[in-house]
């Protein structure tokens, strides 16, 4: 009977340390922040490259987040324009993204998939010229994102891509984006 006494907590305890758990410092919240790198394509006139970051939390399951990208300025022809005089018009445009974005994590084993979506503003910036672009014009719009983002973990390091729609509902065509990234998760 004493002998039962001492082994019933002696192997529960056994019990617990036996199935390894993740630690999580803040309890079960992870935080990501990262990097990212890509563009936007489609029939929305063209961007530059886009850098950016983005952070979160995720807490059981459920991500939310923070993400601004800078879709650096580009110059070429305007297709669409005209000129009196006949010369091909030039166009130069950029383009900043920053909202917020919402998502669901399905973790296995060292993946993460999640579907999401982001909505913030959409400033672009663009000037027009004959033969050289003229003074900028800023123009702001709403916009929504949907994605799906695929993440592998490396330790606390991740590395990984989203591919999403952008939709501007009062301004520019929708496009097609496509980011890498990669960042640490806590």
């Amino acid at each position: 009977m004493r002998i039962s006494i001492f082994l019933a907590p002696a192997s529960l305890i056994a019990s617990i340390l036996a199935l390894p758990t993740k630690a999580h410092a803040l309890g079960p919240v992870d935080i990501e922040v990262g990097a990212k790198v890509g563009g936007a394509f489609g029939p929305i006139p063209p961007f530059g490259v886009g850098l950016g970051g983005r952070a979160g939390v995720s807490s059981r399951n459920l991500y939310a987040g923070v993400d601004i990208i800078d879709y650096l300025r580009t110059t070429g022809d305007c297709d669409s324009c005209s000129s009196p005089s006949g010369q091909t018009v030039k166009q130069s445009r950029s383009a900043l993204l920053y909202g917020l974005e919402g998502g669901y994590n399905w973790k296995i084993s060292i993946v993460t998939m999640r579907p999401q979506l982001g909505l913030g503003n959409f400033r672009v910036t663009s000037a027009y010229g004959d033969p050289t672009p003229g003074p900028d014009t800023i123009s702001n719009y709403f916009y929504l994102q949907p994605a799906v983002v695929g993440l592998v973990s490396l330790g606390i390091l991740f590395v990984g891509a989203d591919v999403g729609m952008l939709l501007v509902p009062t301004g520019p065509d929708s496009a097609f984006t496509v980011h890498g990234q990669i960042g640490v998760a806590f």
